[in-house]
C-alpha cells in the first residue's frame, strides 16, 4: 500500500477518535435523549456510537502506525 492510504487512515483515525470524544462528552452531559435532524440519540443509541467508533478508530490506527510491512 502506498504512503498515501496510510496518511489517509490516520486522517480517518483522527477523525474517528473526535467522534469518540464528542459522544462520550454528550454521554455525560445529561442532555439525552437528543433529537437532532427528526433522528431521537437516546443514551443507548448513544453507547452503541462510542462502543462503533471506538472500534473504528483502533483499526485505523494499527493499519495507519503498528502494522509493518513484510520485508
Amino acid at each position: 500500500m502506498s504512503s498515501i492510504g496510510k496518511e489517509f487512515a490516520k486522517f480517518l483515525s483522527g477523525m474517528a477518535v473526535m467522534q469518540v470524544l464528542t459522544h462520550g462528552a454528550l454521554a455525560l452531559s445529561g442532555d439525552l435523549p437528543l433529537t437532532m435532524l427528526g433522528i431521537t440519540y437516546t443514551p443507548q443509541l448513544n453507547a452503541m456510537a462510542v462502543v462503533v467508533w471506538s472500534i473504528i478508530a483502533i483499526l485505523l490506527t494499527y493499519y495507519a502506525w503498528g502494522r509493518r510491512r513484510a520485508a
